[in-house]
């Protein structure tokens, strides 16, 4: 028994009226106190500094995407500076060593295997090779101004050269010797190549809408989704074996035209002018899918 009688075993214990101890820390946080109202600002007041982290870290991660892009745009532009120049220099040191051999060479008048016209050969292939669009046209016309690619007797054979994507959008590139070249994509729109020799040239998906290929040699030539429209001159062209499949004739002369063994598998030849062509007929055209609307057969009628 303890002291006044009460039982020693309750000597040490907190009186039943006391409350836990955590219902105490729980009073004087003040925590049941709180409103929604106040749990809404203490939770805003929480999460601005969390917020604010966050936005300097997405400010800070733009900021560097934009420095590095403009960074790489730097890098892009100067490499495209570099690249010019290293092609106004290549060009023009393949226009000195060229006029070198026609002056000391007498590259013109040179034997068919001279060193002079090998020599001539191997340069023009390999700076074909290394520019771009603009400067290639620069090549082709020092050459047909300088006689040494003309049909009949080139000097500089362009059989194989690179001339995809060229603008060759010339005046005057009449008897020019440019068969099995690859002038695929190649810009001829205009282009004077009347009596040219394109033979076997590769002239797929090429521009040559309005232009004189009156009397050109196109045999076996690659003319597949050429643009041949809107009065592109074929007239007494030869096209004997040429692939004219999915190509744009739309209004183009072929008066006269030899289309032997021509493939002309869907073709455009709406309000074409094929009067007199030889080695096609109507329905040679009509097998192939050729869109014929207003065409004039060879046999002179109007196709409906």
């Amino acid at each position: 028994m303890g002291k006044h009688g009460a039982p020693a075993e309750q000597e040490g214990k907190e009186p039943d009226n006391q409350p836990p101890w955590w219902k105490g820390l729980w009073g004087w946080t003040q925590f049941g106190e709180k409103k929604l109202w106040d749990w809404l600002q203490l939770l805003s007041a929480l999460a601005i500094p969390v917020v604010l982290t966050v936005a300097g870290f997405w400010y800070t991660s733009q900021q560097q995407r934009h420095q590095q892009h403009i960074e790489n745009q730097r890098a892009a532009a100067e490499q495209d500076i570099e690249e010019r120049r290293a092609q106004d220099a290549a060009l023009q040191a393949y226009l000195d060593q060229m006029s070198a051999l026609m002056l000391q060479n007498n590259l013109r008048d040179s034997e068919e295997d001279s060193e002079a016209r090998r020599l001539a050969q191997a340069r023009t292939l390999t700076v074909l090779g290394r520019l771009g669009p603009d400067r290639k046209r620069t090549v082709v016309r020092f050459l047909y101004e300088s006689a040494l690619i003309q049909e009949g007797n080139p000097i500089v054979h362009l059989a194989t050269a690179d001339l995809s994507n060229a603008d060759l959008s010339l005046d005057d590139l009449s008897d020019a010797d440019l068969g099995e070249a690859n002038l695929r994509g190649a810009d001829l729109k205009t282009a004077n190549l009347s009596d040219a020799n394109l033979r076997g040239a590769n002239l797929s998906n090429a521009d040559l809408s309005n232009a004189d290929l009156h009397l050109a040699d196109l045999r076996f030539a690659d003319l597949s989704h050429a643009d041949l429209c809107c009065n592109a001159d074929l007239s007494a062209a030869d096209l004997s074996s040429v692939i004219l499949r999915n190509a744009d004739l739309g209004g183009a002369y072929l008066s006269y035209a030899n289309l032997t063994n021509a493939d002309l598998s869907q073709a455009d030849l709406s309000n074409a002018d094929l009067r007199g062509s030889q080695g096609v007929s109507e329905w040679d055209l009509e097998l192939q899918f050729v869109k014929l609307e207003n065409t004039i057969m060879p046999d002179g009628s109007k196709h409906d």
